[in-house]
């Protein structure tokens, strides 16, 4: 019965893979994947949020098997996972797929690829893994509202991380999927942690990266002979039957054939996945037009139903701090009108009290 679990399924599956397997276009997008992850964590490094987090990891301490991004110390695998995490997250500009914004996952794929001295081959193959998991959870769960139901979709980090990191540190079929059954029954995030009638706060930037900080743990365990529950994902009591409420197809969620990364998207500037759209427009308006903050009587913009309710709510109107800035429709827009642009440097603290920028807001 075990050896048909979920979990084992997603063993079997990660210890399958291997770098001989992967088309040219997989490995082409997960080198994309991670260049644009590396690329959102520099351009993070002066967020409030990072020397809070390295602060922690330098009371942490541990050997020196990883390194932190930008300023090249060197530590635990597990520190480093929690401060890069961080740093990929905070910008909002992270990719799009694997089952959400999974660049999340690649700061602890690269720590264990540097604890454990793995190729450059075998790091892709591990990255590749956890997108192709990722994705196919969400599909499994298609019918199902994480953001009704209170949930954070990043639960699937519980499932796809301990096969992608498991691999790498050498675990075998039954070990992996323990190690799923560990993480997955204490990895799930609330959506508090990017509601749409909340402010967001530093946390949201680590609702993946905790997850992934309890994988390597959850292998560590595994591998030296602690159990978990198997069947965390279909059994009693498990993640189908509680959290999804039966809406999971499990069949789908174990059909492994095709390349779900090579759908993966990259985002254009630093801002909710469904504002680019009437940012985009907005820009491109006041360009064309030659348009100062003085010529604008109105605002009009025509979204979708979740965008407007995930932007637009009172917790988002005139933002605090950059997590809820990147995530306000009024702070974009009032932001791409005044400056024509909106990027890195329009999510800092001046640009919130910005007079202009409030009374575009107001229009």
């Amino acid at each position: 019965v075990y050896r048909s679990s979920i979990a084992s399924q997603l063993a079997r599956y990660a210890l399958r893979l291997n770098y001989a397997l992967l088309p040219e276009d997989v490995v082409h997008q997960a080198k994309r994947c991670l260049l644009d992850a590396l690329g959102c964590a520099l351009g993070a490094y002066d967020a409030p949020g990072r020397p809070i987090c390295e602060a922690v990891a330098h009371d942490l301490g541990g050997p020196e098997e990883a390194t932190v991004f930008g300023s090249g110390w060197r530590t635990s695998a597990h520190n480093a996972t929690l401060v890069n995490c961080f740093l990929v997250r905070f910008l909002d500009y992270n990719d799009l797929g694997g089952g959400g914004h999974n660049s999340d996952s690649i700061p602890s794929i690269l720590a264990i690829s540097e604890r454990g001295k793995a190729n450059g081959r075998d790091f892709l193959t591990s990255l590749v893994i956890s997108y192709e998991i990722g994705e196919r959870f969400k599909e499994s769960a298609a019918g199902f509202s994480f953001k009704e139901k209170g949930w954070c979709p990043d639960i699937r980090g519980g499932l796809s991380m301990p096969p992608a990191l498991g691999k790498l540190m050498g675990l075998a079929a039954d070990q992996i999927a323990h190690a799923v059954g560990i993480c997955a029954s204490h990895s799930l995030p609330m959506g508090i942690l990017d509601a749409d009638r909340e402010e967001n706060s530093m946390m949201k930037n680590l609702r993946f990266g905790i997850v992934s900080y309890n994988a390597i743990l959850s292998c560590m365990l595994a591998q030296r002979g602690f159990t978990g529950p198997v069947r965390v994902v279909e059994g009693d009591s498990g993640l189908r039957e509680t959290v999804f409420q039966g809406c999971m197809d499990l069949e789908r969620f174990t059909e492994f054939s095709g390349w779900r990364i090579l759908h993966t998207r990259h985002k254009s500037m630093c801002a909710n996945a469904g504002s680019q759209g009437h940012i985009s427009a907005t820009l491109a308006i006041v360009r064309e037009q030659d348009l100062k903050p003085e010529d604008i009587a109105a605002v009009r913009i025509k979204a979708s139903r979740g965008e407007s309710r995930h932007t637009t709510t009172p917790a988002k109107k005139y933002p605090q701090n950059a997590e809820s800035a990147d995530h306000s429709a009024y702070f974009a827009n009032a932001m791409a009108i005044k400056e024509r642009a909106f990027g890195p440097e329009s999510i800092t603290p001046e640009k919130f009290t910005d007079p202009v920028v409030l009374d575009l807001i107001e229009r």
